[in-house]
């Protein structure tokens, strides 16, 4: 009996043994499969100030295409300047009636949004830079004021006319379907918007620096969502400057070094301080874009170049 008992004990702890063994391959393998944390890798810095072909003057904003091409409005030029992601010219083009140009975008065929504030207008450019057509806002033009420019994959167009603190919704035959105000569903909220995006999710986003929210909307206006920039007790201060793109948030705080970034649906992912690049003095917050390429692209205004991050996810 002794050594039946003996023999028992042997078979079980083998089998325990051999399930500590699986349990531990599952471990490794579970740890194996697990995704690494959100990261921003710096890569480089190209642009070149100067009136030069393929310098930039007094540049203000970027934006990327499809293939990871960059798209430049410069206000000391008046023109758009097109390179490749490694900063090498492909394109240089203007338009006669450009009076100041601010914001740019680029749809998924390749067409070019860019608003002018001094003639209160959005111009749409075919992708070899010739002019396609003129949206032009009812009012007269303001110089103060911020204009915005969002497009989706629907082809819908929204313009953000920050100073009346509307949203213009055209169709992609430039027929205007609404007018609308941006709002949320909390009593005696005011939005004061400042930027606009189109998120990969066809969301319209929009960044109210006063109320230190990002707020996502639908195409036909209607709230769906916020993100409030402290709700986790961080204590960050919005910019105007924000972009949206491979599911992620980035917005770049109002002391222009320091990049937020969330999830879509609202989760803290990432803080991280550029000042390493950007340097450590205070400065106006950067213009961003997402590329597919997996990458963050930084428009250092005052500088006139472009620094480049990898996205780690």
């Amino acid at each position: 009996m002794r050594g039946g008992f003996s023999f028992l004990v042997s078979v079980a702890v083998l089998a325990c043994a051999g399930a500590l063994v699986g349990c531990s391959q599952s471990d490794t393998r579970a740890q194996a499969q697990a995704p690494p944390p959100f990261s921003i890798t710096y890569i480089a810095t190209w642009g070149v100030k100067g009136g030069d072909p393929g310098q930039l003057e007094q540049p203000t904003d970027i934006a990327t295409d499809s293939l990871g091409n960059i798209y430049l409005a410069d206000a000391g030029s008046r023109f758009v300047d097109k390179f490749t992601w490694e900063g090498r010219p492909l394109l240089s083009f203007g338009e006669p009636g450009l009076k100041y140009p601010q914001a740019i975008t680029v749809d998924s065929g390749g067409a070019i949004y860019l608003t002018d504030v001094g003639r209160a207008s959005t111009f749409v450019f075919f992708p070899n830079g010739d002019r396609y057509h003129e949206v032009r806002l009812k009012g007269r033009p303001n110089d103060e004021d911020i204009l915005g420019v969002a497009v989706g994959e629907d082809g819908l167009i929204h313009v953000l006319d920050a100073d009346a603190g509307h949203v213009f919704t055209y169709s992609p035959g430039f027929r205007l379907l609404r007018n609308w105000e941006p709002a949320v569903s909390v009593p005696n909220a005011k939005v004061r918007p400042r930027a606009i995006a189109m998120g990969p999710d066809g969301y319209v986003y929009i960044v109210d620096p006063a109320g230190n929210d990002i707020l996502r909307f639908t195409n036909e206006g209607q709230f769906a969502s916020l993100v409030d920039a402290r709700a986790d007790g961080v204590d960050r201060r919005l910019s105007d400057q924000f972009a949206v793109g491979l599911g992620y948030i980035f917005a770049m705080d109002a002391d222009g070094r320091m990049l937020h970034v969330w999830t879509v649906d609202g989760r803290p992912k990432l803080d991280i301080d550029l000042a390493p690049e950007l340097g450590q003095a205070n400065r106006a917050a950067p213009s961003l874009a997402v590329s597919p390429r997996k990458e963050l692209l930084v428009l250092d205004r005052p500088d006139a170049r472009v620094l480049r991050y990898r996205l780690n996810f």
